[in-house]
């Protein structure tokens, strides 16, 4: 058994050397794709959960998109529509214990239930201890910022929704109204300069209070359907597979204002990676959890494919931006859960993911089932 004396100066040895990375801004960021999760997977697909647990293991911020409404126990609201998506707080439960500790609620489906149940996610996410940011009881608290205390300082996160048929004027915070923190982008691709400056604003306040700052934004404008006759049930909708260039304009202002990292999910797909002034800008990570109930092939194979995104920070500086592959299930109960891509399956998807970046000069270097950006 250790001595007193021993573990007393090995506990002050840990505390000065958190402390001194703490100092640096020295800081680990794992990024997925959105989570359209309904029903908890630990029961169900226990061995997707138990390698979730390894590879989020070990960083400061772990975030997704928490595409879903919570109804707790004993919640009285009402679905919006018979395709309202929504679960129960084990999924909650479930997230926590994969390693998750930072969400956006900012999406089309956070009005699902309504503004009672808008509310009731937030009180249910925050009851099991995440912190959290993209809807609220106004616009102010809805664009507000969340902050997490990790050791390489507070981190955080301002979260969007722009676009969707399901984000109705109804479901948009307001002045006294609760809802979800719109960005509405007009035809011409100009964005409505009322929701752009209190975006903007929300980034600034929150960069003077954090170190770190992730901007997330959940797009669905798609664009118009058009092409060829495709597989029955397909998407139309073919220019999601291409980044708008008002985006692209759009996160590189929200750097400028202060955001450290921007990431966007909506369409199910991979999008390019840039690193904009030293910051990385990840324009789409598709899927992580995908428990839709609509048809395997609406929006064809690359919703079933998606990526980890590592991010580190050292001394405050962009230090490393490295890429897992993942793949979802597509067969019974287990349909959505993320796993580790291999072999053929992860090469595609980082060949692909290079082919898409590199529009923005930047350069993946692919080796085995992972890849790396590599930084100038």
């Amino acid at each position: 058994m250790a001595s007193p004396r021993f573990t007393a100066v090995l506990f002050l040895a840990t505390a000065l050397a958190a402390a001194a990375q703490s100092d640096r801004g020295d800081l680990r960021v794992l990024l997925v794709g959105q989570a359209l999760v309904k029903k908890d997977l630990r029961p169900v697909v226990p061995e997707s959960v138990a390698q979730a647990k390894t590879y989020l293991a070990g960083a400061d911020v772990v975030f997704t998109n928490l595409e879903t409404a919570i109804a707790p126990v004993g919640f009285a609201g009402k679905p919006r529509s018979e395709t309202a998506v929504y679960g129960s707080p084990d999924v909650l439960d479930c997230l926590k214990a994969m390693g998750f500790n930072l969400l956006s609620l900012a999406n089309n489906h956070a009005f699902d239930l309504l503004e009672s149940g808008l509310l009731a996610t937030r009180s249910e996410v925050a009851r099991v201890g995440f912190a959290h940011a993209g809807t609220g009881a106004n616009a102010d608290q809805a664009a507000g910022a969340a902050l997490l205390d990790t050791r390489g300082g507070k981190v955080a996160l301002v979260a969007m929704a722009s676009g969707g048929a399901q984000l109705t004027p109804e479901t948009r915070a307001g002045p006294g109204k609760a809802g979800v923190n719109f960005l509405e982008v007009k035809p011409d691709g100009s964005l409505n300069p009322e929701h752009r400056e209190l975006i903007l604003h929300a980034v600034r306040e929150a960069a003077a209070k954090a170190r770190t700052v992730i901007v997330y934004q959940h797009n669905h404008y798609w664009g118009d359907p058009r092409g060829v006759d495709g597989p029955p049930g397909r998407e139309r909708r073919i220019d999601r597979f291409d980044t708008p260039a008002w985006m692209e304009k759009w996160a590189r202002q929200l750097v400028d204002a202060g955001a450290t990292l921007f990431v966007a999910h909506g369409n199910p797909a991979l999008h390019g990676i840039e690193i904009y002034r030293g910051r990385p800008i990840l324009y789409g990570l598709g899927n992580y959890i995908f428990q839709s109930a609509g048809s395997l092939d609406r929006y064809g194979p690359l919703t079933w494919q998606s990526a980890l995104v590592d991010v580190t920070f050292a001394d405050g500086r962009l230090s490393g931006v490295r890429i897992k592959p993942l793949v979802l299930a597509m067969e019974g109960e287990a349909r959505g859960a993320p796993f580790l891509a291999q072999g053929g399956e992860a090469a595609a998807i980082l060949g692909r993911l290079a082919d898409l970046s590199r529009r923005y000069g930047t350069e993946l270097r692919i080796a085995e089932d992972s890849a790396e950006v590599v930084l100038q």
